[in-house]
């Protein structure tokens, strides 16, 4: 027998304790693992070991790589580097949570990882992907060009920010690493768009082209902004904000960003909205559940307009595009309602919800130019919808799968409706 540790409670938590060995059925056990892990990391996040089906010495394990024995772990080597070429043998994705070495094909192996799926026919020595076919991209936040419904794209968890040109999904192909972030189209331009990934980094790709234009904030402020949230001004889209925790703007097209407010509640920043109605006014919500507003483009914000809210992050705004003073709010977390609706552009709040929706964490509410009294609002549970600005609601889950919903995207020219998935891609349905 043998077993995999790590102490999620220390502060050496990305650190393997051992790899433990049982040969009288775990009544005693040996710390075979030697010097051989101590660069492996992430191990109370994957964490995983199997054994051979007929030799008891060959064991497999992995936490950002895998590593190999065939001695019992008398020995190791590394069998894997996430830094590899992909298609190179010695390749598979980062973040291992799952091995299979079935007994009917002994040396065949199955490595569910952050990237899908790796298979080895040779015990762990070697490595091919076979992820083609699999729908299980966890994706933090998408887009869809209103130019072209064919150009679409998000951030997805550890595997980059992904775009497709031809509405295919089997085609995404990756423009940024690591864990991807936002991202933003011109309206009118399928080829201008922003994408981010983690630490406040923002890039602008137009014309074929790519440019660097994340923010010039202090390495502090960087580190502590996990998501940069940004949005584009509708009628201006070289009028872009973002925010670490404190609003920052770019009236060039990203070349040169300013901070336009303090830090608002000491939170990051967790939804913008600009006002299709009236782009002067931006509202921005907080981890903290607080919400500010700007009626001057941002030169000037207000206090904390959150009163009756929760108090946990607020995960998206949004505003009419009837009227600015029509304004709804989604709420993360449980025990409480999570959407909330202003007629007066943010200054007081009541409850849309009154239990009708899920008791779970809501990411996402979309309005349609075309129809400003339509609410599509995405949670945990599927999504929802309201005809009447959130007065009523009706389920609208239909055949999606059962995995957090955490995007929405209203293509108008298309009339589609777009889902992005935590875990299961994203889905497309048609309103008209």
């Amino acid at each position: 027998m043998y077993a995999l540790a790590a102490d999620e409670a220390s502060a050496r938590a990305d650190l393997l304790l051992g790899v433990f060995r049982s040969t009288d059925g775990g009544a005693s056990w040996a710390d075979v693992a030697g010097t051989h892990f101590k660069d492996e990391g992430q191990m109370s996040y994957g964490s995983t070991i199997a054994v051979h089906p007929t030799d008891p010495a060959h064991v497999l394990c992995g936490g950002i790589d895998l590593h190999l024995s065939l001695n019992g772990g008398k020995t190791w080597r590394q069998v894997t580097h996430w830094d590899a070429d992909r298609g190179e043998p010695n390749y598979a994705h980062a973040d291992h949570h799952a091995l299979l070495m079935p007994a009917a094909a002994p040396g065949r192996v199955y490595d569910p990882n952050d990237g899908g799926m790796d298979v080895s026919h040779d015990g762990g020595l070697s490595w091919t992907n076979r992820s083609n076919g699999l729908a299980t991209t966890m994706f933090y936040d998408a887009d869809v060009s209103q130019s072209d419904g064919r150009v679409f794209g998000g951030g997805a968890q550890d595997n980059g920010t992904v775009v497709t040109t031809t509405a295919r999904p089997d085609s995404f192909g990756e423009i940024l690493g690591g864990d991807g972030g936002w991202i933003v189209f011109d309206p009118a331009d399928a080829t201008h768009l922003f994408a981010s990934y983690y630490n406040l980094n923002i890039f602008r790709f137009k014309g074929g082209r790519t440019k660097n234009v994340s923010p010039r904030a202090t390495p502090a402020e960087k580190d502590a902004t996990w998501m940069a949230y940004i949005a584009m001004d509708p009628t201006k889209p070289t009028t872009l904000f973002t925010g670490s925790q404190r609003v920052w703007r770019t009236k060039t097209d990203g070349d040169a960003w300013t901070p336009v407010s303090p830090p608002l509640d000491g939170s990051p920043i967790s939804a913008i909205e600009i006002a299709r109605a009236d782009p002067r006014r931006i509202l921005v919500g907080t981890e903290n559940g607080g919400v500010f507003l700007s009626r001057d483009g941002g030169d000037s914000w207000s206090a904390n307009l959150a009163g009756p809210l929760p108090g946990h992050a607020i995960t998206a705004i949004a505003a009419s595009p009837a009227s600015a003073d029509l304004v709804l709010a989604a709420v993360a977390n449980f025990g409480h309602s999570h959407v909330f609706r202003s007629e007066d552009g943010g200054s007081t709040w009541e409850d849309a919800d009154k239990g009708l929706l899920p008791d779970v964490p809501h990411h996402s509410l979309v309005i349609p130019p075309d129809a400003p009294e339509t609410v599509y609002v995405a949670s945990d549970a599927g999504v929802f919808v309201s005809e009447d600005f959130g007065r009523t609601w009706m389920a609208l889950t239909r055949n999606l799968p059962n995995a957090m919903v955490v995007d929405l995207i209203y293509q108008v020219r298309d009339a589609t409706l777009t889902a992005a998935t935590y875990g299961r891609s994203m889905w497309r349905l048609q309103i008209k």
